[in-house]
C-alpha cells in the first residue's frame, strides 16, 4: 500500500469520527431537549388540572385523549398522575382510538384499549367483542354437544362371556411393565401406555371376581376399556406363545389370536353403533335444551 493511499484512509477514519461525535453530540443534545419539552408538557397538564379543578374536565380529557394516542414519547403513567388520576382512570376517561383494523367477521373497525393493544388473533382472523364472544359462545355449545356425543359411546357396552374377558385380562396381567423394563410415565410408557393398559386390565379382572361371572355369562364392558384392553392383549399375544397357550387354554379353550380378534371386532361393532346413535341424537347444529346443558357440565365436572 502506497503512503499516499495510507494518508487517504487514516483522513477518511478521522473524518467519519468527528462526523460521528457530532451525531453523537446532536443525539444526546436533542434527548436532553426532548426530555426537557416531556417534562414541561407534563407540568402543563399540572397546570391544566389545577385550574379546571376537576379530573373529567372536558379540557382535560381531550387534552390527555390527544398526548396519549397522537403523542407515544410522553409515558401514560406520568401523563395519568400530572392529571391526578390513576393509569386505568385515565384510560376508562379518554376511551379507546380506532385501529386501523377490521373484524373479520363484520368489517367493524378493532379499537385500541391501551398503546400496548394488539389485535385479538390468538385463534385465527381478528374479530371484534361481539364477534368474538358469538364465536366463543358457538365454541362452547359445540363443546358440549361433542361431550354428549361422547358420553353415548363411552357408556355403550361391548356384551361377550365372561370368560373371553377374563382370558384377555389374564394374558395382560401375565405381563407386569415392571417385567418388560418399562418405568411408569417413561417414554415408553406414555406412547404405548403400557401401565395403563395394566392396569385397565387389573380393573376388569377384579370387577369379574366381584360379580362372580364366570364362564358363558354375558358381560358388558365399556367401549374404551374394552378396546384398551384387546389392543393390549394383542400387543402381548405374540411374546411367548407357549405362555399365552398356557394362559389362554384352561380358560377357553380356544386359540388366543381367534379370541382377541373376535373382541376387537365386537369392539368396533359396539362403538361404530354408539357413535351413530349420538350423531342421530345429536345431528349437527343441534341446540342443547338447559337440561342437556347442565347435563353437560355436570357430566364433564363443570
Amino acid at each position: 500500500m502506497s503512503e499516499e493511499s495510507l494518508h487517504e484512509i487514516l483522513g477518511d477514519i478521522e473524518r467519519s469520527v468527528r462526523d460521528f461525535t457530532e451525531a453523537e453530540a446532536a443525539l444526546a443534545e436533542a434527548e436532553q431537549r426532548r426530555d426537557h419539552t416531556r417534562q414541561a408538557v407534563l407540568e402543563q397538564v399540572e397546570r391544566l388540572h389545577a385550574e379546571v379543578d376537576a379530573v373529567h374536565a372536558p379540557e382535560l380529557i381531550g387534552v390527555l385523549r390527544h398526548l396519549y394516542w397522537q403523542q407515544p414519547g410522553v409515558h401514560g403513567r406520568p401523563l395519568a398522575e400530572a392529571a391526578g388520576l390513576h393509569i386505568h382512570d385515565m384510560l376508562a376517561a379518554i376511551g379507546p382510538a380506532p385501529s386501523g383494523i377490521r373484524c373479520a367477521d363484520c368489517g367493524t373497525e378493532l379499537l385500541r384499549t391501551s398503546r400496548s393493544w394488539k389485535p385479538p388473533a390468538r385463534y385465527g382472523p381478528p374479530l371484534c367483542p361481539d364477534c368474538m364472544s358469538r364465536e366463543r359462545d358457538a365454541r362452547s355449545r359445540q363443546w358440549r354437544v361433542e361431550s354428549l356425543r361422547a358420553r353415548i359411546v363411552a357408556e355403550a357396552l361391548v356384551q361377550a362371556r365372561a370368560m373371553d374377558w377374563r382370558a384377555a385380562a389374564e394374558l395382560v396381567l401375565a405381563f407386569p411393565p415392571l417385567s418388560q423394563g418399562v418405568a411408569r410415565g417413561s417414554t415408553a410408557d406414555q406412547q404405548d401406555g403400557i401401565w395403563r393398559g395394566w392396569e385397565n386390565a387389573r380393573v376388569i379382572r377384579n370387577r369379574l371376581i366381584t360379580a362372580a361371572s364366570d364362564g358363558d355369562d354375558t358381560v358388558g364392558v365399556a367401549v374404551e376399556e374394552a378396546q384398551l384392553l384387546v389392543e393390549t392383549a394383542l400387543r402381548v399375544a405374540d411374546w411367548d406363545t407357549a405362555r399365552t397357550r398356557d394362559i389362554v387354554d384352561p380358560i377357553t379353550h380356544e386359540p388366543a389370536l381367534a379370541l382377541l380378534t373376535r373382541l376387537k371386532r365386537k369392539v368396533r361393532t359396539t362403538a361404530q353403533a354408539a357413535r351413530e346413535r349420538a350423531d342421530a341424537a345429536y345431528p349437527e347444529g343441534y341446540e342443547l335444551s338447559e337440561d342437556e346443558e347442565s347435563e353437560a357440565w355436570h357430566g364433564t365436572g363443570g
